[in-house]
């Protein structure tokens, strides 16, 4: 059989189109290796983070109305929200005035009440309290008084009906007048003092303030 040869120039020409490919091939599988580390390692760092839960950024909204802190106000009560709830009001300068009748003899109790107050309360009420229940107030007849643009009083009736475990405070349902003042700093409502007046033979708020803050 003959041998055929081919011109060196095609050998030549053959060899240099293979190392060619080789080389390329070589180079866009390096070049891919390190694009995608920079992808590898920002996908390793958002899974370390884990994603906040949504009902908790949905239960506080920025209160710049009235009307949205009244909102969380009445959230926090009826979920015993005790962060949410000691946000709504304005800190060292908050006063409470309880209904005379239901605070009896314990006017030392409410003499220096505040915001530490509050939140004790609540976290009392909190733990003798089932996770799946919950409160339920409810305000009615409400009228609002501006002294200020940034100042106002609102006025209105309520019934809380709560659900807790204690039985040595069997009221369920608690009725009476809530007057809260309202003060507006930086965009933001909050309640800067808290009347209460009892409008029936049914126990108050206060009651319930005088009761969980000591148990």
């Amino acid at each position: 059989m003959a041998l055929r040869w081919k011109p060196l120039a095609t050998r030549c020409s053959e060899r240099l189109q293979k190392g060619f490919a080789r080389h390329l091939s070589r180079s866009v599988a390096r070049a891919g290796s390190l694009a995608c580390a920079p992808l590898l390692l920002l996908t390793g760092c958002f899974e370390l983070r884990d994603p906040e839960p949504a009902a908790a950024a949905s239960d506080w909204l920025p209160p710049t109305q009235i009307d949205i802190l009244l909102a969380n106000f009445t959230t926090a009560v009826q979920t015993l929200n005790v962060v949410n709830y000691e946000r709504t009001f304005t800190g060292p300068q908050y006063r409470f005035i309880p209904d005379p009748s239901s605070a009896g003899t314990a006017t030392t109790l409410f003499a220096n009440w505040s915001v530490n107050e509050e939140r004790d309360y609540l976290s009392g009420l909190r733990r003798r309290s089932s996770a799946t229940g919950q409160n339920q107030l409810t305000l009615s007849s409400r009228r609002d008084q501006f002294f200020t643009a940034d100042s106002a009083e609102v006025s209105a009736l309520y019934q809380l009906r709560i659900v807790q475990s204690d039985t040595a405070f069997r009221a369920t349902v608690l009725e009476g007048n809530i007057r809260l003042l309202v003060r507006r700093r930086n965009n933001e409502w909050k309640i800067a003092s808290w009347r209460d007046q009892r409008t029936s033979g049914t126990m108050s708020w206060t009651d319930l303030k005088k009761y969980f803050i000591r148990n």
